[in-house]
C-alpha cells in the first residue's frame, strides 16, 4: 500500500503535501534473449552472402557449416577528370563469415588493388609502395587507392552487420 501523504505548513501557513517517490524497481541484470543458434546465425550469413549490393559485387560465394566465405569487388575509378596514372579497374577482398552459438565473426583479409590496365596494379592495400612500383603509381595516387579501399571495407562490414541483425527465416510478403 502506498504511504499517506504527509502535509507541512509552509512560510504562508498553506498545507503543502509531499509524496514520497516509488521505490525503485530492481533491474533484471539477466540476458533477456537466448542466444541465437549456429542455425540461425549460419543462414543470415548466407543470406548476406546471396543478397544483391548496389555499391559491389559478391563472387566465389562458399557455405561450408557454420563459415561463409566470399571474394567482394568494388568498381573504382578515379575522380580526377585527368588522371596521371591509368589505375581504374577494382578493389578485391576476401570475407569470411564464421558463427558459433549466438555470436559470428567476420575476418576481411587479401584487399587487394587491381587496375585494368596491365601493369599498373596497386596489390596489397598494406604495402607502403605498390607492387606495379612508385614509378607507374604516385605516392598520391595510391594513397586515394588505399583510402577508397578503407572506404569500400566499412561499405562492407555496415551491410554484413546490418544484415546479421534481421531475421533469417524472414518470409516475403504475399502482397
Amino acid at each position: 500500500p502506498p504511504a499517506a501523504p504527509t502535509e507541512t505548513h509552509g512560510k504562508k501557513k498553506k498545507k503543502k503535501h509531499h509524496e514520497e517517490p516509488p521505490p525503485e524497481v530492481v533491474a533484471d541484470t539477466g540476458n533477456p534473449m537466448m542466444p541465437a543458434p549456429i542455425s540461425e546465425i549460419s543462414k543470415r550469413a548466407h543470406n548476406w552472402g546471396k543478397a544483391k549490393a548496389p555499391k559491389y559485387k559478391k563472387t566465389n560465394v562458399a557455405d561450408a557449416g557454420g563459415t561463409i566465405t566470399c571474394t567482394v569487388v568494388f568498381p573504382y575509378k578515379q575522380k580526377m577528370l585527368n588522371p596521371e596514372n591509368m589505375v581504374d579497374g577494382e578493389i578485391l577482398m576476401s570475407v569470411i563469415v564464421e558463427a558459433k552459438e549466438g555470436k559470428y565473426r567476420y575476418t576481411i583479409k587479401d584487399i587487394k588493388h587491381h587496375a585494368t590496365k596491365q601493369g599498373m596494379s596497386g596489390g596489397d592495400i598494406y604495402l607502403p609502395v605498390p607492387e606495379c612500383g612508385s614509378m607507374k603509381i604516385t605516392d598520391q595516387t595510391w594513397k586515394h587507392i588505399r583510402s577508397a579501399a578503407y572506404t569500400d571495407i566499412q561499405i562492407v562490414v555496415d551491410d554484413l552487420k546490418a544484415k546479421m541483425k534481421e531475421d533469417g527465416h524472414k518470409k516475403k510478403d504475399e502482397w
